[in-house]
């Protein structure tokens, strides 16, 4: 029943105890060692340098983190008369201590373990008392609640409620005390206690439960939030939309001790337009409170425009198309569109590079229009300046054309940027004939009679920033050429980037690549790897991008159900006023324009992609 997970708080801990560095540097040094001995699950190493902290002088800055760990490994290694020890031990010495409440945590589950429930629920009670994160404040709640139902009875939990003034631990201590009144038939009790918490005006969780109780439902019959799914589970994106669900799946067992009951409705289709719009049509007939749409935009798009009919809120998940939301006020798109991207891309390489001339060289299609126009009218609207803009088709290897126009334009562009710092008229006449005698100039003095953009010798410098949004396969064509036309501009690039294999054999041309991704996880990221470990454990397999993007979405969602959003109107409130949910890999914040405007912006560098920053 109990889990003490390693990194409910190895994470934090790390954070606190490296503001210490400088002072302590040796103390320092020796926890992290021991973190990582214990997140490596060698217990043993771990307990041994913890305990040694916890035994160092009193002036140790890192005493109260040595403690907790040193309580938690013990808990691992199932010493738990250890571990109370520790705990006590910070409890009674650091009553200030941060990790107080995390201390009653681990106390309250070594309790349990040695079987004394009545002192393990009075223990967890004081966690919820003294929990200054919400994480562990639901966390202890949760444990105890199970605790008191199932291991203890009304007079044990009466000396639990008399033992303490309670405060943050009040309104769960009611709940429990009125299950317990109308357990044994005493409602009139039940339901002045549950009166009086609904006049606290208490937490909208609390409220919830105390009005079920108060209206005679039990446990059993706890609130149900009815979740439409609209998945291809047959056809092209089929194994993709199978990912998508275990992830949320993932995200629904990890949060299983909710207050409400999350029902999926799933509507399978064989991932075509007809077959996705009669999803749509059932589920207006199945009295669902949200949808979630598949993963191509315009088969979302489709169903969301009849599911608005009812005014039921509809997240389309991964699709990146513009203008998705336009359809109507109750459609949220859950990734990043083509212009929000190019825009943010833009913003940053013109407000914090200081760039200010741009040329962009892009695929003639929806995708390749949609995100030249996004950056180049964003650089406009800032003051910059695209020299050039090129275009290719389908299928293209010789990209000489394009960037050759690239540089007659540049050199163009640095005459005009000199006759304007002496102060002379730059009409294109006059470019023109400077261009035209430098070109032929360089003519005469070439043996195979190069002109100015064919003679590479001659770098071409008046371009701040090379836009390529192009695609993945197209990438080591343009990079190689790219670095032959001498073009000395720094390189951005769009999602198609997010390859690194690609991008190292690449490196000798791409190196400080600068692009936009949806979605980006740092594979030696403590959580990643937990999120990983974890997944595989519950579902047998390993998740790939899109189990990430269900495990966010479906996490965004139950994080608005656990606070009372459970109607289709509510949960649409909730969206529109959510500012950022941080999830694993991405950002989720629709308060703008129902668009998710968070973009990672990251850099390749020396074999290795960086996030930048998360922009919004």
């Amino acid at each position: 029943m109990i889990h003490i997970s390693k990194t409910h708080i190895v994470a934090f801990l790390l954070i606190a105890a490296s503001l210490l560095f400088g002072q302590n540097g040796d103390l320092q040094n020796r926890f992290n060692q021991g973190l990582v001995f214990y997140q490596n699950n060698d217990l043993t190493q771990a307990q041994y340098i913890f305990s040694e902290l916890c035994d160092s002088s009193s002036d140790n800055p890192l005493v109260t983190s040595a403690l907790l760990m040193a309580a938690k490994t013990s808990y691992s290694l199932r010493e738990y008369d250890q571990a109370i020890s520790y705990c006590t031990r910070l409890i009674k010495d650091y009553e200030a201590s941060r990790y107080r409440a995390h201390a009653y945590y681990v106390r309250g589950a070594a309790y349990f373990r040695d079987g004394n429930f009545g002192t393990a629920a009075q223990e967890l009670t004081f966690a919820v008392e003294f929990a200054e994160s919400e994480k562990l404040l639901k966390l202890a709640e949760s444990t105890a609640t199970n605790i008191v139902v199932g291991y203890i009875g009304k007079s044990t939990l009466n000396k639990i409620y008399s033992a303490y003034p309670w405060k943050q631990a009040h309104p769960i201590l009611t709940i429990w005390r009125a299950h317990f009144a109308r357990q044994t038939g005493d409602e009139g009790t039940a339901e002045q206690m549950l009166q009086t918490l609904l006049a606290s005006n208490p937490a909208p969780r609390y409220k919830i439960i105390a009005q079920q109780l108060s209206a005679g439902e039990t446990a059993q019959n706890k609130h149900v939030v009815r979740i439409g799914i609209i998945q291809p589970l047959a056809g092209y994106f089929s194994e993709e939309a199978n990912d998508f669900l275990k992830g949320m799946a993932f995200s629904l067992h990890k949060r299983k001790n909710m207050q409400s009951v999350i029902e999926l409705v799933l509507k399978e289709t064989d991932g075509s337009i007809v077959e996705t719009i009669k999803a749509a049509q059932q589920l207006l007939d199945d009295n669902v409170d949200l949808v979630i749409t598949g993963l191509e935009g315009q088969k979302s798009a489709a169903a969301a425009g009849i599911l608005q009919q009812a005014n039921i809120p509809v997240i389309i998940p991964v699709a990146t198309d513009n203008n998705l939301v336009q359809l109507g006020e109750y459609i949220f798109q859950a990734n990043s569109d083509m212009e929000t991207r190019g825009t943010r891309l833009a913003e940053y390489a013109s407000n914090t590079l200081k760039m200010k001339s741009f040329a962009t060289l892009a695929p003639a299609d929806d995708y390749g229009n949609a995100l030249t126009d996004a950056f180049a009218n964003t650089v406009d609207q800032l003051g910059g300046t695209i020299v050039s803009q090129q275009w290719y088709y389908p299928g293209t290897s010789d990209f000489s054309r394009q960037l050759k126009s690239i540089r007659e334009a540049s050199f163009r562009f640095a005459y005009r940027d000199s006759l304007r710092a002496w102060g002379m008229d730059v009409n294109m006449a006059r470019i023109d004939s400077i261009y035209a005698r430098l070109d032929r100039n360089v003519r005469m003095d070439s043996d195979d009679n190069e002109g100015l953009t064919d003679f590479t010798d001659i770098a071409v410098r008046s371009i701040d920033g090379f836009f390529l949004p192009i695609y993945e396969e197209d990438i080591p064509y343009i990079a190689s050429q790219f670095a032959l036309y001498n073009i000395k501009a720094r390189l951005l690039g769009g999602d198609s980037w997010n390859n690194a294999d690609l991008l190292r054999n690449q490196q000798r041309y791409v190196n400080g690549v600068l692009f936009f991704a949806g979605h980006h996880v740092n594979e030696a990221d403590i959580k990643y790897i937990n999120f990983i470990r974890d997944f595989r454990i519950a579902t047998s397999s390993s998740p790939g991008t899109m189990a990430i993007y269900g495990f966010n979405i479906m996490n965004m969602l139950l994080d608005g159900i656990e606070h009372g959003q459970t109607n289709a109107h509510d949960i649409a409130a909730y969206l529109k006023s959510l500012e950022l949910y941080k999830g694993l890999g991405t950002n989720i914040s629709f308060q703008k324009t129902r668009v998710n405007s968070a973009v990672n912006l990251l850099q390749f560098q020396d074999g290795n992609i960086y996030r930048v920053t998360t922009a919004e």
